[in-house]
């Protein structure tokens, strides 16, 4: 590239630099956590008093003390409802759902088999929700996007309890709405009839509203809250994983909470309301590793998706705020009738972003495995994660499961391997006539690059042929990078020896302060002798190139999951061999290549001879004096 070219590249590169800046550190109002909810104002119906009018303190204060009341049980005596699994041959829980009595929702989902940091917070459960005062499954009301709206203040009591299910009944006085709602544990069966693994993270929502007012009720700007993601710990990226997002119209959405922060390039908003949409399949929350997806059943979808950001604090890491988002998806139009009965169901999935178990899924909830968002190279990243579960359950272990899937992947590609190395071999032993060239015509490049193509189509040698490998092992690279960024499926999952955690990387000290990864200095050092293998051919700046490129994986792979450092210096050692068995074989000689059909780089090389001869022969055009005498 010309001078020009890395011009525009170093602008645009500082223009995105200074946006992500200014979209991180730019100076907000704070964004409070949620009210406490019995301090929350509801909307008042048709002929209540306005905000702020007096209003006799008496019949306020039962509410009030009723409110608190419920916080302190739901403290001392929380509502829960707990799903089990064999394990050892005895049951264990497995998911636990904890009720909140205000607003009748799930106030925080534990999943007892998942810790948050293996490394730094290891006696922490994961708790999705768990630093929201809102509940997943409360109803909201007054969505609108030019205000906050106001949430389900009603106090619920426990009116029923089956083994899966439990059903909470409230009151909302200042909307004079009867409200039930029963939660029950949903495993969904393939056509086998067994039980999707997947489904053990579903809980069903069915919502009765009785309309007990004498008027008809217009409930078109309600909806249901979603619950809110954030980092899980403060060593997860706080600005990269966490998204709100639906899906709608056939395709997903997603946006992170600097979204609402604003840049250059965008203004601050303090919330959103997408809509009306067509087709709203789901909606929810996600940070790295889990999510909650509120999947509206029966006809419960509306065309809304209401969200903005929030500042969380981490309770099991000395309540450092991280930022966040939440989300609520409105319920279709709905207009009550006295006495009428309306109800709505939801199908809430609140678990890890296990690929697998999504794909499962997807017969029975359209597109949600859409929500791992491998990107364009979601046709690598799937069949590569489909390949580490395969692996996975034959051997047990991510790490072999990891080797195994290496292996696959190079022997696919070995043809072009070997390939590539003879035509690099070929490459070399023309070396010296190039070198001759460069003698020959020391001040002349074009000159030189011509003749070099001469002898490319003599001896019938591609080359870019030798880097066709690479190239196509870089888009393998970066689509397992994509599958280890959101695949929970190696959380706290060891290897083997010092490498106890393969989505973390494998630290087993640190040298001032600086932390020491064993795994990325593995693979620098293969990839190092891997390339000291290959014929060494092409131009300087090229070989150059081709010899950072062990400094730039290293530095790529040293802070992120060792699984990624696993890969790539397994995929080197299995190259270091492919090549001393190609070493083995009868190496090429160098012949005239004879006549045939040219390819598309042979075409290519044609091309270019043609406009370097072109050049150079504008070039002595201009280069010569014109001497003829001027006409007096």
């Amino acid at each position: 590239m010309d001078r020009t070219a890395w011009i525009i590249i170093g602008v645009c590169a500082a223009l995105l630099g200074l946006n992500i800046y200014m979209g991180n550190n730019k100076k907000e109002e704070p964004v409070p956590a949620a009210p406490v909810p019995a301090q929350q104002t509801a909307a008042a119906p048709a002929g209540a008093p306005a905000p702020g009018a007096e209003t006799p303190a008496s019949p306020a204060a039962p509410e009030q003390t009723s409110a608190a009341k419920a916080l302190e049980e739901d403290k001392t005596s929380p509502i829960t409802l707990t799903a089990t699994q064999e394990a050892d041959g005895r049951q264990e829980p497995f998911i636990t759902y904890t009720f909140n009595r205000i607003g009748g929702s799930i106030g925080a989902v534990t999943l007892h088999n998942d810790i948050v940091d293996s490394q730094k917070v290891a006696d922490h459960n994961i708790t999705i929700n768990e630093a929201q005062q809102r509940g997943i499954g409360e109803l909201v009301f007054n969505m609108d996007a030019t205000q906050d709206p106001s949430y389900d203040n009603t106090v619920y009591r426990e009116v029923k309890r089956t083994a899966d299910s439990v059903t909470l009944e409230g009151y909302d006085a200042a909307r004079q709405l009867f409200i039930s709602k029963t939660y029950t544990l949903h495993p969904v069966k393939n056509l086998e009839g067994n039980v999707l693994p997947g489904s053990k993270y579903l809980i069903r929502l069915t919502v009765s509203l009785l309309n007990k007012s004498p008027n008809v009720q217009d409930l078109r700007y309600m909806g249901i809250f979603g619950g809110s993601a954030y980092p899980i710990a403060k060593s997860e990226p706080k600005d990269t994983y966490t998204h709100f997002f639906y899906h709608a119209d056939g395709s997903l959405e997603q946006e992170v909470p600097s979204y609402f922060t604003g840049g250059i390039f965008s203004t601050a908003k303090a919330r959103v309301l997408e809509g009306p949409l067509q087709d709203l399949t789901y909606a929810g929350v996600m940070s790295q590793y889990y999510a909650t997806i509120l999947l509206p059943q029966d006809k419960s979808n509306g065309s809304t998706v209401y969200a903005t950001r929030q500042e969380f604090p981490l309770a099991h890491e000395n309540n450092t705020l991280v930022p966040g988002v939440t989300v609520a998806m409105g319920i279709p139009n709905l207009t009550m009738a006295p006495n009428e009965i309306k109800t709505l169901t939801y199908d809430i999935y609140t678990g890890p972003k296990f690929n697998a178990y999504l794909r499962d899924l997807n017969l029975t909830y359209p597109a949600i495995s859409d929500i791992m968002a491998y990107g364009w190279l979601v046709f690598l990243s799937v069949p590569m994660n489909w390949l580490l579960n395969l692996f996975h359950g034959w051997f047990g272990n991510w790490g072999v499961a990891i080797i195994c899937m290496t292996i696959v992947v190079r022997a696919l590609i070995w043809p072009l391997h070997k390939k590539s190395y003879m035509a690099m071999k070929r490459m070399s032993l023309i070396q010296p006539e190039m070198a001759k060239l460069k003698e020959k015509y020391p001040d002349e490049p074009q000159k030189v690059n011509m003749e070099m193509m001469k002898l490319y189509q003599k001896y019938g040698i591609n080359p870019a042929s030798g880097c066709v490998p690479m190239l196509i092992q870089i888009p393998i690279f970066f689509a397992f990078y994509r599958v280890l960024q959101y695949s929970a499926e190696l959380r706290g999952q060891p290897f083997c020896l010092w490498m106890t955690d393969l989505s973390l990387p494998d630290t087993v000290g640190h040298l001032f302060g600086i932390p020491i990864n064993i795994l990325p200095l593995i693979m620098a050092v293969t990839m190092i002798i891997q390339m000291r293998m290959t014929p060494q051919a092409g131009e300087r700046s090229q070989r150059i190139i081709m010899n950072l490129m062990p400094v730039m994986f290293f530095l790529f792979c040293y802070n992120f999951a060792s699984a990624l450092a696993l890969y790539w210096t397994t995929q080197n050692l299995i190259s270091i061999g492919q090549t001393a068995l190609i070493r083995r074989l009868p190496m090429p000689v160098l012949t005239a290549a004879k006549k045939k059909k040219p390819g598309f780089f042979q075409r290519m090389m044609d091309q270019q001879r043609v406009a370097l001869e072109e050049q150079q022969r504008k070039g002595k055009g201009h280069n010569m004096r014109n001497i003829t005498p001027k006409k007096k």
